[in-house]
C-alpha cells in the first residue's frame, strides 16, 4: 500500500482519545487532554491561548481538524528530534512552542532543509533568549499570525521578532546545576548531554533517549555518587556541592541490583567510545581512579561546561551567524 501523502490528514484519528494514543506511541511522551485540544486549535490555525470552547461551536466537525492535526504533529516530532535534537516532550526547554510547530508543519509537511534549520535556530533561540515579555499570550498569538504559506518568509519573520541572541547569552545556561528537568536550565544541559549520544556502559550500545525517558523519566539522569562517597575524598563544599549536579550525573538505564555506574566506569573495563560519550575525560578517569572525586567532578564540570557552550552556540545558529557578518 503507498505511504499516505504527508499533506494528507490521517484519518485513523476520529477523536482526542485515538489523538492522544496515536500520539503516545512514537515514545517522544504523552499529551494531556488541554494540551491535545491547543494542537486542534493551533492546526486550524485559530486561537490556541483561547478555551477550546471559544473557538470551536457545537456545530463544528471536529474530524478532519483532527486528521489533520495528528498528521501535523508527527511532522513536528520529526522535526525536534531530527533537526532540534530534542528526543522527548519532557526535554523541550519550552513546551509552549509545539502548538505553533504543529501549525507550522500543518502548512509545511515538507519545508526545504535550509528552513528547518532555520526553523530550529528560532525555536532554541526563543527558548533560551526570548524571556523578557510580560504576556506570553500576546507574544504566542502574534508568533501565530506569522504563519503563512510561505515557509521561509514566515521562519525569517519568526526569527526577526526573537531578536539576535544577546552576546555570550550562552553563559547563562553554562554551568552545570541540573537537578531535574523542571526548568529551561534543566532541559538545556540534558538536551546537551545527549547530543554526545550517551553509550550503555555494559554493551556500548547508544542508548535511545526516547524508551529510556518513557521508561524512566528524569530518574534517566543516574547520579554516579548517590551520597558523599565512601573511600574517595571530596573537598568540602565545593566537592559535596557538585555532588548535586550535572558533572555527578550519567544518562543511563537504572542497573541490577548490586551493579553501580561508579563500580563500571572505576574499573576502565568498558568499550572505549563509552567514556567521551558521557563527557567523561582521560584526566576525570585519572582522578577517579586514584580516589579522589573532588577532582574527578570538577573534571566533569569544565568538560560539560565547554560542550553545553558549544551545544547553544550550535543549536541557536551563533556560529552561522557570526560566519555571515564575518570580522569587522
Amino acid at each position: 500500500m503507498a505511504p499516505t501523502p504527508p499533506w494528507q490528514p490521517d484519518a485513523s484519528c476520529q477523536s482526542l482519545e485515538a489523538l492522544g494514543e496515536h500520539l503516545s506511541t512514537r515514545d517522544f511522551g504523552r499529551l494531556e487532554d488541554e494540551a491535545l485540544l491547543s494542537l486542534l486549535l493551533a492546526v486550524s490555525g485559530r486561537d490556541f491561548t483561547r478555551d477550546f470552547r471559544e473557538e470551536f461551536g457545537a456545530e463544528d466537525d471536529w474530524t478532519q481538524a483532527l486528521g489533520q492535526t495528528a498528521r501535523a504533529v508527527r511532522h513536528a516530532i520529526g522535526f525536534l528530534r531530527q533537526d532540534a535534537a530534542i528526543a522527548h516532550l519532557s526535554l523541550l526547554p519550552r513546551p509552549d512552542v509545539l502548538p505553533l510547530l504543529s501549525r507550522f508543519f500543518h502548512l509545511h509537511p515538507q519545508p526545504p532543509a535550509a528552513v528547518r534549520a532555520r526553523l530550529s535556530h528560532w525555536l532554541w533561540q526563543r527558548a533560551l533568549f526570548d524571556t523578557e515579555r510580560s504576556f506570553p499570550d500576546d507574544e504566542a498569538r502574534a508568533s501565530l499570525a506569522l504563519l503563512t504559506g510561505d515557509a521561509d518568509a514566515t521562519v525569517r519573520a519568526l526569527l526577526a521578532r526573537v531578536g539576535p541572541p544577546p552576546e555570550r547569552g550562552w553563559e547563562r545556561y553554562s554551568q552545570p546545576g541540573m537537578a531535574g528537568l523542571a526548568s529551561v536550565a534543566d532541559r538545556v544541559e540534558a538536551n546537551a548531554l545527549l547530543a554526545l549520544h550517551p553509550r550503555h556502559l555494559l554493551t556500548g550500545a547508544v542508548l535511545e533517549p526516547g524508551p529510556l525517558l518513557e521508561a524512566q523519566g528524569a530518574v534517566a539522569f543516574l547520579p554516579l555518587f548517590p551520597t558523599s562517597p565512601p573511600g574517595l575524598s571530596t573537598s568540602p563544599g565545593a566537592g559535596d556541592s557538585m555532588l548535586l549536579t550535572l558533572a555527578n550525573q550519567l544518562f543511563h538505564p537504572v542497573l541490577a541490583p548490586g551493579v553501580t555506574l561508579l563500580g563500571l566506569v572505576r574499573t576502565g573495563a568498558l568499550p572505549p567510545a563509552v567514556f567521551p560519550s558521557h563527557a567523561l575525560s582521560p584526566e576525570a578517569l585519572v582522578a577517579l581512579r586514584q580516589g579522589d572525586a573532588s577532582s574527578f567532578l570538577a573534571h566533569r564540570r569544565d568538560a560539560l561546561i565547554a560542550h553545553i557552550r558549544e551545544f547553544i552556540r550550535t543549536r541557536t545558529g551563533a556560529d552561522a551567524q557570526e560566519a555571515t557578518q564575518g570580522p569587522e
